[in-house]
């Protein structure tokens, strides 16, 4: 293929079209920026004499720079016709976990007494309406569960993404269950990664998945952080999908079967994801510039500071009565809501529109009731963070302590 006619076709997608940053771009006018030599910096005067004075506000949130990482599409066309090929065709690579986000599977003996009560048994068949499927080739014999809205989700991903399977389970066990998403073979392939192709013991590595030089256009779709931390700048951590009670034995949680509910599709967490991914994709081809691409890292960074810019939060140091529940921690909060573009601050003062507690008794709960700050526990955090908009505060009271 010829990169010049790869970088006009990218570079030219948006003529004619909506503004990108009506649409929700963090970073409308990074694409000026993408015509620095790689790594280095811009001058902020350079800028405004060159662009006129009412540049830099325009162009909102901006990259400054393009990482040491980033390639042109003349590079790719030496290097890899096939990465380039996907550019052309406006697709970036999509790294998909299974367990927990796809789906959740468990073990045909290891259902609890409520879901046995809940009409589960070690007997019970395929329900192809429920998403619900019996794995019989597999020892021991499981049930996976799919997780709502995960078809339309593959296939409307499918149309911005190159997508790769990437599971620890074993890989007769990660081929069962892509052929239950993908029967047909249309969006997997043979890009299934299980823990025998993996290059490390129990963590994941994209080493696997593409060149190093080539992780600037991969997004990774994950419920665990902990898993790939060489790659936490590519991670759209997910929440987790706990259908079965066996997944819910460290979170203090009952599960969907034994509460006898499910994710609904409309608003589920498959729904939102795809919209953040259409946002970050979208933003990512929208900072192309002549033959140079931006870098997809950057751009979920920048995305997701948007969340909570403006917010400044005030965190109550109270010990959760689940010493399990990861988000209960101080450290973690702050960290979240950082990456979720909020200040945090020690103390209450004028400037604290949020301050996040458990019990209503604190001193710092009882500042916020006085002095018309939103009060709110720390799952509007969770929340921000897995669906990656501003939760309404209403929808997060403190309870405790009244």
């Amino acid at each position: 293929m010829d990169p010049s006619a790869a970088a006009d076709a990218i570079g030219g997608m948006e003529a004619g079209g909506e503004d990108a940053s009506a649409r929700g771009c963090p970073n409308p006018g990074v694409g000026s920026q993408l015509l620095l030599p790689r790594g280095q910096k811009k001058d902020d005067g350079a800028e405004d004499s060159e662009q006129g004075s009412g540049a830099g506000e325009a162009s909102g949130h901006s990259l400054g720079y393009i990482s040491d990482d980033s390639m042109t599409l003349t590079e790719l066309g030496t290097k890899d016709d096939h990465l380039a090929s996907l550019l052309l065709s406006k697709k970036l690579i999509l790294v998909l976990d299974l367990d927990h986000t796809l789906i959740n599977s468990t073990g045909v003996h290891d259902l609890s007494p409520i879901e046995q009560a809940n009409g589960f048994s070690q007997h019970t068949g395929d329900d192809p309406g429920k998403g619900l499927f019996r794995l019989n080739s597999l020892s021991p014999q499981m049930f996976a569960k799919l997780r709502p809205f995960v078809r339309g989700f593959l296939q409307q991903a499918n149309a911005m993404f190159e997508m790769h399977v990437y599971t620890l389970g074993k890989r007769r066990y990660a081929w069962e269950i892509a052929k239950l998403l993908d029967p047909d073979g249309v969006y997997f392939g043979e890009r299934i990664i299980s823990c025998e192709e993996s290059t490390k013991r129990n963590r994941k590595n994209l080493d696997v998945v593409v060149p190093a030089d080539e992780n600037v256009v991969v997004v990774i779709l994950d419920d665990r952080k902990d898993v790939w931390k060489e790659h936490n700048d590519n991670l759209i951590e997910m929440e987790k999908y706990l259908y079965f009670a066996s997944s819910c034995r460290n979170y203090n949680t009952m599960s969907l079967a034994e509460l006898n509910r499910d994710e609904r599709e409309h608003d589920g967490a498959l729904t939102v994801i795809l919209d953040v991914l259409r946002r970050v994709h979208e933003c990512f081809f929208h900072s192309v510039c002549g033959a140079a691409f931006s870098d997809v890292r950057e751009v979920i960074r920048l995305s997701r500071q948007e969340v909570l810019s403006g917010c400044t939060l005030a965190f109550c140091r109270v010990k959760s009565v689940n010493p399990l529940d990861s988000s209960a921690n101080y450290q973690q909060m702050r960290q979240r809501a950082k990456h979720l573009g909020a200040d945090c601050t020690a103390k209450v003062v004028a400037a604290v529109t949020h301050v996040v507690a458990t019990d209503r008794t604190t001193h710092k709960a009882r500042w916020a009731l006085e002095n018309g700050k939103f009060l709110v526990s720390k799952k509007w955090i969770d929340a921000a963070h897995f669906r990656w908009s501003k939760p309404n505060e209403q929808n997060f009271p403190v309870t405790g302590g009244s």
